[in-house]
């Protein structure tokens, strides 16, 4: 009865790595490929990559009404990934079932089995998370340079469209890749305005609002663009460089924070998987849930204090 069990778990988890192994590699571009993935598109090629995420009234994801707009959508679009919601939650719902049958066939029906199932519904999320913030910094990262560029072509006498091919050609991914859909939407025939605000919904950074908003209002009553682009330029590269000397400053702060929350806890599961007849009782008796929940209620207060500290104004 195990061995099909097991037989069983095992395709599954086959299949789940391939698929999360494919998608993966779809997004990754290999070696000095990465530099032109987005210059050689077919028009067709990107007409189906802008068709996969319309919905069926032809609206774009990013555009339609909030209601209609889930957060776990955003994510997905801000991330990159090119799978519908239903889709992720299927990927959620295989890896909980997989640690699941891990737990069952390790532990049999204990709170362990739960512990694995939840983990196992948790660890897409956390990987979507974690693809989404470090895509939305390296965008961050990129963003003056491609400030940088818009501003020089303009100088040269070409228009703000025309100067989106300067930022694909020359920019890294992930900036080039958004700035070379937003070039194909113009292409296509959308407005300036409407290709770049698309871009700020797909992306989420408050830096691209910012430009985008400067772009706007240039186009509405006029002005030197490109003095302003690179006064922008400016102001956002010393931020970053006030970020990271705050982050240097309070490193020692946040390590400190870091260890005393993971430090009891670690020691707790090494002591119910090491001697579990000493620990068993903080599970199985009220006195022991007591006890836990304080301590989970001091960690929380113990962060709110350190962050507060390292907080600055």
């Amino acid at each position: 009865m195990g061995t099909p069990i097991i037989l069983v778990a095992v395709a599954a988890a086959i299949g789940v790595g391939l698929v999360v192994y494919g998608m993966v590699r779809s997004q990754q571009a290999v070696g000095p490929q990465a530099q032109v993935r987005a210059s050689y598109r077919t028009l067709a090629d990107v007409r189906e990559q802008l068709r996969r995420r319309f919905d069926s009234t032809g609206t774009p994801a990013w555009i339609a009404s909030e209601q209609r707009i889930s957060s776990l959508q955003r994510d997905l679009i801000s991330a990159d990934i090119e799978l519908r919601p239903y889709e992720f939650r299927i990927i959620q719902v295989v890896t909980g079932v997989l640690l699941g049958i891990v737990g069952l066939l390790r532990f049999g029906l204990r709170p362990e089995f739960l512990v694995l199932v939840v983990i196992g519904y948790l660890l897409p999320w956390l990987y979507l998370r974690n693809r989404r913030g470090h895509r939305l910094r390296q965008f961050d990262a990129g963003l003056p340079r491609a400030m940088e560029l818009i501003a020089n072509s303009m100088k040269a006498g070409q228009s703000v469209a025309q100067s989106l091919t300067a930022v694909t050609d020359n920019a890294n991914p992930p900036v080039s890749d958004e700035f070379a859909l937003a070039r194909r939407e113009i292409e296509l025939g959308a407005s300036v305005e409407s290709a770049l605000n698309n871009m700020v919904k797909r992306i989420g950074s408050n830096d691209l609002r910012l430009m985008v908003m400067v772009i706007t209002i240039q186009r509405s009553v006029g002005g030197d663009l490109p003095a302003i682009l690179v006064t922008l330029t400016d102001t956002m590269r010393q931020r970053e460089e006030m970020r990271a000397e705050i982050l240097a400053a309070t490193a020692q702060s946040r390590a400190t924070s870091l260890i005393i929350t993971l430090l009891p806890i670690v020691a707790a599961v090494l002591l119910y998987f090491v001697v579990q007849d000493y620990f068993r009782p903080m599970l199985v008796n009220p006195l022991g849930w007591v006890m836990l929940a304080f301590a989970g209620f001091l960690l929380f207060i113990g962060n709110l204090i350190i962050r507060r500290l390292t907080a600055i104004i």
